[in-house]
């Protein structure tokens, strides 16, 4: 009886671990979901532009389709305020970036400064001073852009590859991310001399 028991135990967990890591991976970390997006945009532009060719491995193919895209990412942004974003909105917007460069996909920078800055903090390159920027046009075929809504107990992310000249929407992507502990201090910018302190209770209110 205990080794009928056991061998039940053995199948369901068999079974039911594929199932078990895709959830965790579909609810993971911010990396985790960057990477997930990532996949998603580069699986749906592939299946556009990588092509048919017979004289050509699809490895090839597909190397070649992505080096000739150029993409400029935008911050993710609250759905429900186009025009507010967070912590979150930066990294998740960083992490699908690192991926699809990984990928082989070009990528131009708008933050570029027009020079090094140097203080007693460091040395800074990157910058959101308009007046600061070494231009303020940038040539790409994409611009990557994304939103997301925050629930009690997660947020979901969206993320879209939108062709400049036409505004179609060439790839999408989605991931949700659970709302820990450590995610909680993402979802607020708190502005220097605010007395605010992100929390657990942040998220609760």
């Amino acid at each position: 009886m205990n080794r009928f028991f056991f061998i039940i135990v053995l199948l369901l967990s068999v079974l039911l671990f594929p199932l078990a890591a895709a959830g965790f991976f579909e609810t993971g970390t911010v990396p985790v979901a960057g990477a997930k997006i990532a996949d998603e945009i580069d699986s749906q532009l592939m299946m556009r532009y990588a092509g048919k060719n017979p004289d050509m491995k699809k490895r090839d193919r597909e190397a070649l389709a992505r080096a000739r895209i150029t993409i400029m990412s935008t911050t993710a942004v609250n759905l429900n305020n186009l025009e507010e974003t967070s912590p979150l909105g930066r990294q998740i917007t960083e992490e699908v970036c690192r991926n699809l460069i990984d990928d082989g996909y070009r990528f131009t920078e708008l933050r570029q400064g027009k020079y090094i800055r140097v203080n007693k903090s460091g040395e800074f390159f990157l910058t959101r001073d308009v007046k600061k920027l070494v231009r303020t046009t940038a040539y790409a075929q994409a611009i990557l852009a994304g939103t997301y809504v925050v629930s009690p107990e997660q947020v979901r992310i969206s993320m879209k590859l939108i062709h400049i000249n036409t505004g179609e929407v060439l790839a999408m992507g989605n991931a949700t991310v659970p709302i820990t502990d450590d995610l909680v201090p993402l979802l607020e910018d708190v502005k220097p001399g605010s007395g605010k302190t992100p929390s657990v209770r942040t998220r609760l209110k």
